[in-house]
């Protein structure tokens, strides 16, 4: 391992900060609409509902090819911003498409492109933005917290705007959305330098993630997120069922969003500098052991409200972690196939698996399926701490 040295500020391009917060806004507001809203566009066009759940598990696998291999060859060519714009053109053409399919097969062809585009957009954008803050000393939480702002824009405004326009305005809004994430992308300030150094090779990438500080930082932070799974598959259906109104159901989602996004605007660069990568993620691990084992108890009122604010910690400052430590740890010639390497391969399989162990768990247990996330999060803040032991701050040479 050798120490890393700060470069020194570059000259910002105008408006830097201003338009990574709008590629972070543009992609997530497509993000927004697709994850909530696309089930009911391919429910309208004429698929069952278990044939939804098959072709969501296809577009899994697509995602995990797509957001392991686009991401690396991006490093390899030294093309992020290409790569960027690049998927998202594609994605632009195959939502278009889906409007001429007439075809199960070429449907399902046609998830598996758009499904894979995200998956690129998310290590590729943040491998960007990651370099755009050091570059140019921007506070990168301030600049992603618009990510998290325009998702949930999206989501409540096209929620509406589906009861009176149909489902065909997510299909419009998603193209929309990610031609100027493309036009964004294209001219990322992030990607604007050329960095030093032979091109990267899938061996070295490899050979990063066999370094245990890297290891049990990258499975700290996919823990964490991993344990919401339980809470994003059945935390409306189970407040439902206990009685929540479907209103206050929809004011709870919003409610963990805005303090998300609070904690990331006003005090996110201030958390990983007093408390470091570890330490953050360490905080969300013990945030997420006390959120989950409370949510056991079908908690209710302010008592809901306030686990529900939690969500600052649990999801954002394990994210907040992470990148501060991808950031710091990795080489800049291999930061984009380290995103898709925590991003996808791990942070999205997690999801997937804990997910599945949720539906296992809740059809008998009920709310103490949030058991599950609490015990992620445990493992989560043993991970942490570990690589606190193994990492004081340097960069990780493969």
């Amino acid at each position: 391992m050798t120490a890393a040295s700060p470069s020194p500020a570059a000259a910002a391009p105008p408006f830097a900060a201003a338009r990574v917060a709008g590629w972070y806004a543009a992609m997530f507001a497509a993000l927004g609409i697709y994850l909530p809203y696309w089930p009911l566009w391919l429910a309208d066009w004429g698929l069952s509902v278990a044939e939804v759940g098959l072709f969501a598990t296809y577009g899994f696998a697509a995602r995990l090819i797509a957001g392991a291999v686009i991401p690396v060859l991006a490093d390899r060519h030294a093309a992020r911003r290409l790569a960027l714009a690049g998927s998202c053109a594609v994605g632009v053409v195959a939502f278009l498409a889906h409007l001429g399919i007439a075809s199960k097969p070429l449907l399902l062809a046609a998830t598996l492109v758009s499904g894979g585009t995200f998956a690129a957009l998310v290590p590729i954008g943040d491998a960007l933005g990651l370099a755009a803050a050091r570059d140019f000393r921007m506070d990168y939480a301030r600049v992603r917290a618009w990510g998290s702002a325009a998702f949930l824009a999206a989501n409540l405004g096209f929620g509406t705007a589906l009861g009176a326009l149909g489902p065909d305005v997510a299909l419009w809004g998603i193209v929309a959305f990610l031609a100027i994430a493309g036009v964004l992308g294209a001219s990322h300030p992030g990607g604007g330098r050329v960095v030093p150094g032979p091109r990267p090779r899938l061996k070295e990438l490899f050979s990063l993630c066999l370094r245990p500080a890297f290891l049990l930082f990258i499975l700290a932070a996919g823990l964490s997120q991993a344990s919401h799974a339980t809470l994003y598959a059945y935390g409306s259906l189970h407040w439902r069922d206990i009685g929540i109104s479907e209103a206050s159901i929809g004011r709870l989602w919003a409610w963990g969003v805005a303090v998300e996004i609070a904690l990331m605007s006003l005090a996110g660069g201030l958390l990983t500098a007093r408390l470091g990568a570890a330490g953050a993620l360490a905080l969300a691990g013990a945030a997420g052991v006390l959120r989950w084992s409370l949510m056991t108890l079908d908690p209710a009122g302010i008592a809901l409200w306030a686990l529900q604010a939690t969500h600052a910690l649990t999801f954002a400052a394990s994210h907040l972690g992470a990148m501060a430590f991808l950031r710091a740890a990795v080489p800049e010639r291999l930061a984009g196939g380290a995103q898709g390497l925590f991003q996808t391969v791990v942070g999205t399989s997690l999801m997937f698996a804990f997910t599945g162990l949720a539906a296992e768990v809740y059809p008998w247990a009920g709310g103490g399926a949030y058991w599950i996330g609490t015990g992620a999060s445990a493992h989560a803040q043993i991970c942490a701490l570990g690589a606190r032991r193994l990492w004081a701050g340097e960069r990780i040479e493969p």
